[in-house]
Order: C-alpha cells, then sequence, then structure tokens
C-alpha cells in the first residue's frame, strides 16, 4: 500500500506520517515545498512540488501511484494575499484531483477541509453538523468551501474515492504560532524569562472547538481506508471552550506562575464569537470519538514545546473551571 501525504512539512503532516508508520506494509512518499525531506519526518520517498505546479505535481502522482493520498497543503490567511489564498487552495486541490483522475484513478483521497467553511453560525444551529449552512468569512474559508465542492463534485462526476475532512481547532506538538494555543506557548516562553511573568491575549470570552492531532490524523487514516465516497466529516471534540479556559489550563502546568492580561491590540476582527461541531456523522461512518482530553493534550503541547522553562507542573486553580465549558456543550 503507497500512502502520499501532501503538505507533509507541515503540522498535522508529520502526526500523519507517524500515524502511517504504525501500520505494516505501507510505503509513505510526501510532497512539500524544500528541496530537502524535513528532518522530523520518516518518509520512503520525497518530492519537491507545489501543487499549483500541475506538472511537477503530475509527474510525482504518476511517478509514485499511491493508493491512499492525504491533501494537507494549504495555504491560512494570516501570511499571504487573498489572491495566493485561491491559487493554493483551490487550484492546488484542483491539480491533485487531476493528477489523481490520470495516473491513479483507485486512489483514496483525503482532501483537508475546514471549520472555516462554516463561518458565522448563530448559537440555536450549534453545534454544527455536516449539514449547517455554510457562510464562510474571508478568502481562507471561501477557499476551503470551495475546494469542498470542487473535490465532491470529483467523486460525484467521476466516481473517484474522494472525501472531506473539517477539521476544528487541531492542537498537538508542533502547532503553529498563528493559531491560538501556539500563539500561547511563544507568549508564554517570552513570559517565564521575566520576573513577572505575564501573558496577554485579546480575546477572553469567545468559544471554540479543540481536538488533539492524534484524534484528527486518526480519523483521516480511518476515513481513507473506509472507502467511503462524496462525504463530508467534522472532526471535533463536541464542546466549545473559551480562551480564557484553553490559555488557564494551557498555562497551568507552568512552574511558575503566569498571570492572564487583556490586551485590547490583540482583540481579533473575526465576528466568529462561538463555534462547535458534532462528530456524530464520523462516529457513524467510522467509529470517530475523541479519545484525548483538552487538558491532556494542552499538557502534552507545553512539554514538547516549552523546554526547560516548562519542567514542573501545577494543579489547575479549580474556580476557573465554572461553567466552562457549559454541560449542554455536547456532540
Amino acid at each position: 500500500m503507497r500512502a502520499l501525504v501532501t503538505g507533509v512539512g507541515g503540522f498535522c503532516g508529520a502526526h500523519l506520517v507517524r500515524r502511517l508508520r504504525r501500520e505494516s506494509g505501507v510505503e509513505i512518499a510526501g510532497l512539500g515545498l524544500g528541496a530537502q525531506q524535513p528532518a522530523q519526518v520518516c518518509l520512503d520517498r520525497y518530492f519537491q512540488a507545489d501543487v499549483t505546479n500541475e506538472a511537477v505535481l503530475s509527474a510525482a502522482v504518476r511517478e509514485f501511484k499511491p493508493k491512499l493520498l492525504f491533501h494537507l497543503a494549504g495555504v491560512s490567511g494570516h501570511c499571504a494575499t487573498p489572491a495566493h489564498i485561491y491559487d493554493v487552495n483551490i487550484r492546488g486541490t484542483v491539480h491533485v484531483l487531476e493528477a489523481v483522475r490520470a495516473a491513479s484513478p483507485d486512489c483514496a483521497i483525503v482532501i483537508a477541509g475546514s471549520a472555516s467553511e462554516y463561518g458565522a453560525v448563530d448559537a440555536s444551529a450549534l453545534p454544527v453538523g455536516e449539514h449547517t449552512p455554510c457562510r464562510p468569512i474571508g478568502p481562507y474559508g471561501i477557499s476551503k468551501y470551495a475546494a469542498t465542492f470542487i473535490a465532491l463534485d470529483y467523486a460525484r462526476r467521476y466516481q473517484m474515492r474522494v472525501s472531506v475532512v473539517r477539521a476544528f481547532n487541531i492542537i498537538g506538538p508542533g502547532v503553529p504560532e498563528n493559531l491560538l494555543v501556539g500563539a500561547l506557548i511563544a507568549r508564554a516562553k517570552q513570559a517565564l524569562l521575566s520576573t513577572n511573568p505575564v501573558v496577554k491575549i485579546g480575546d477572553m470570552d469567545s468559544k471554540r472547538d479543540f481536538v488533539a492531532v492524534s484524534d484528527a490524523v486518526e480519523a483521516y487514516v480511518r476515513i481513507a481506508r473506509s472507502g467511503i465516497r462524496g462525504e463530508i466529516f467534522n472532526i471535533c471534540s463536541g464542546r466549545g471552550y473559551s480562551t480564557r479556559y484553553v490559555a488557564t489550563m494551557l498555562l497551568a502546568n507552568s512552574p511558575r506562575p503566569i498571570a492572564l492580561e487583556f490586551n485590547p491590540d490583540l482583540v481579533p476582527t473575526s465576528p466568529v464569537r462561538i463555534i462547535y461541531g458534532s462528530y456524530k456523522k464520523a462516529s457513524r461512518a467510522i467509529g470517530f470519538r475523541p479519545s484525548v482530553s483538552l487538558k491532556a493534550a494542552l499538557k502534552d503541547v507545553w512539554h514538547s514545546e516549552m523546554g526547560p522553562l516548562g519542567r514542573g507542573t501545577r494543579e489547575v486553580d479549580r474556580s476557573s473551571k465554572s461553567g466552562d465549558p457549559a454541560k449542554s456543550l455536547k456532540a
């Protein structure tokens, strides 16, 4: 069995490769932008290719002929222009699908979508399911929603084995700084170098759904092996956690107290205040259920990313947990 991972040098790519390594008889290839394969990823083959370069991408797929393909390559909206986001996330997805259709049409493809496709959802519609109307906001969410439509069209039009996973906020070792937990880690490192540790955040009360990266990549593999075609799956915890709660739980791992401080300059512009999903469909189809608690996932991130600064633990102040997340926030 041959498996190809695009965006292999990214946060989820490395974890997915490690998950695939646990299976016998799987030859794993990765596709990335760098001239050399990422040092932290154990691959059998590596292809340097940009998914926007149709010829190079097609050549890699034609040479490797995967039976499983995980399309994780993409660009978020933090450090890229709208044109670049649309180019990579939409045109890149088309190139991947066309390359597989031409060279390995029986390959199972998992396309990494995003919870950003849902956009702002009224509280009465929570938790969001796969049939919740999508109203994406901004180039990233719009591009992911377009890529989802394209993937489902290829599944229908060409009978290709394509499915889309809408993962919510993934956390784990290596989480990048453009995501909440990664940003908190970076600020905690700076804070612990001072005599009066303080981490500043701009939004205390918005709520998001968080899922451990190990649970996410397990779902990706199960979906790829399921034979399911033309479906969308939410991969999430089914619960909403406030920024304040996540920050408090993360910083509870610190060997020294770290204070939280509101900074109005850090308040995000997103109108999405509360969103969490339902994983019922994935549970029925592939037996998915999150196995790693938020507390355990945050502890794992802390100890893997903080190094000597983060050694030691303290008990969480139980008063910080009152009513958050609400017991009603369930899948």
